[in-house]
């Protein structure tokens, strides 16, 4: 039913959305072919390079003309994208309009799914703000400041601040909103019960029993955690159902909970291969901030994917840590190694193969993120990391970066700072960072 609403709007909207491109992309589209014109007039990196060298002026101008292209193609394609995003949302929007949008009481924003994924909830008044305020108060606490109007306070209340830690005082706390019949809460103690938690006796019965009263209310959460407990089965206390799974998970994800609509993208792209319900669902969770989706979204543009078309440019914009937190470096290395192998091609694409003219060598960068994978991933993401890693180097320090000598015995010295160039000397060296590599070069953690 899902899938043929999505099919009802999309064709009435289809004509509506054909239209005229805004003034920036006719802008960046008439600059891009400006700039492609004057170029195809032009000796080719290539030749320039065996003619005069790798770091010579004329390859260091060819290169420039070529990164300020790849830059307005990069820019044309991150908005491009956006405007698909917003088509899937607005289609979302229109086939299930939001029920619990709320302003958060800090900043005053409009937060459009009020769940767990979007909010912090604080267990004392059941009140809550934005994750975006909650990180910069965090933000203040970690760099030693003293948040001024609170001292430790809730925001909204000001009775004293449970601590993160005090699992036991927040659930009680949560007892008490959910004997009141709030929703929220009810999910809350559901998952102590389901997993004999701060204090609370392990018991499935009783834990279905407050997720149910909390899918009843409509609750977002409430719902996921109905919809999982269905597709996990629990022998004489709830029989494994998917429909009922499938069910509850669809009302999570049309509720804007962005976990719920990963897990239906998954259910759309394994059980039944429709790319089209897997890629809407999928844009949502990602789009509302779910790292997870972010990068699988990423895989999909690397490797062109559920209809997509190829784009490093948007393999590296989903798997940037920057957009998500530090997650791809701290919490997916996944993540950090699309961005590994996204970096490496897209200049490998739009420079002709050439990846080593000092200023704009992907190689550093790479090896950067391909070793957080190595380091931190599962055997599978580490065994294929180590291979791009021992590809990147094998080539790498077969000769000098700076004079392309070539190494006798494994004589080259390399950069200490990013483990990512070799040298057959320290005047090499110095003359390679003067020449571009001190932009390239990466400090490793």
């Amino acid at each position: 039913i899902r899938l043929l609403l999505m099919d009802l709007h999309i064709s009435s909207t289809t004509m509506a959305d054909e239209k005229e491109p805004d003034e920036k992309e006719q802008q960046l589209r008439e600059k891009i072919a400006s700039q492609k014109t004057h170029m195809a007039n032009l000796p080719t990196l290539q030749s320039i390079v065996d003619e005069t060298g790798f770091t010579s002026p004329a390859t260091k101008a060819r290169a420039q003309l070529i990164k300020e292209l790849s830059d307005n193609e990069e820019q044309l394609e991150l908005l491009l994208e956006s405007k698909r995003v917003a088509a899937v949302i607005r289609l979302q929007d229109e086939l299930h309009p939001p029920q619990n949008s709320e302003d958060c009481p800090i900043c005053l924003e409009t937060i459009k799914h009020v769940n767990s994924t979007t909010i912090i909830r604080f267990f004392c008044c059941g009140g809550w703000i934005c994750k975006q305020c909650s990180n910069e108060r965090n933000a203040k606490r970690k760099a030693g400041g003293v948040d001024e109007m609170f001292h430790g306070k809730c925001p909204l209340c000001r009775e004293k601040m449970t601590r993160a830690d005090n699992h036991k005082k927040a659930k009680c706390l949560a007892l008490e909103h959910s004997n009141k019949g709030r929703a929220w809460a009810k999910s809350q103690i559901g998952s102590a019960y389901m997993g004999g938690m701060s204090d609370f006796p392990l018991d499935r019965e009783k834990g279905v029993q407050f997720y149910k009263e909390a899918a009843d209310q409509r609750d977002p959460d409430g719902l996921l955690e109905l919809a999982v407990a269905y597709n996990i089965g629990y022998t004489g206390v709830l029989e494994r159902d998917e429909s009922k799974y499938l069910y509850y998970l669809g009302e999570a994800a049309d509720l804007g909970h962005s976990r719920a609509q990963r897990l239906l993208a998954l259910t759309h792209d394994d059980e039944c291969n429709c790319e089209k319900g897997y890629l809407h669902y999928i844009t949502l969770a990602a789009s509302n901030g779910d790292y997870k989706a972010g990068v699988s979204l990423g895989h999909s543009y690397i490797f062109a994917q559920h209809g997509l078309t190829k784009s490093y440019t948007l393999g590296k914009h989903y798997s940037d840590p920057e957009k998500y937190s530090t997650e791809a470096e701290e919490g997916n290395p996944r993540a950090a190694f699309y961005l590994s192998i996204s970096l490496y091609h897209q200049v490998d694409e739009r420079f002709e193969g050439i990846i080593e003219i000092p200023g704009y060598s992907p190689i550093p960068k790479s090896l950067f993120w391909a070793r957080i994978a190595m380091k931190k991933g599962s055997t599978e993401t580490a065994g294929i990391a180590t291979n791009l890693i021992s590809i990147l180097e094998n080539d790498a320090k077969s000769h000098c970066a700076n004079c392309r000598k070539e190494a006798e015995n494994s004589s080259l010295k390399r950069c200490v700072r990013c483990l990512g160039a070799w040298y057959c000397g320290k005047e090499c060296q110095v003359q390679h960072w003067k020449n571009g590599h001190k932009f390239d070069c990466i400090k490793r953690k």
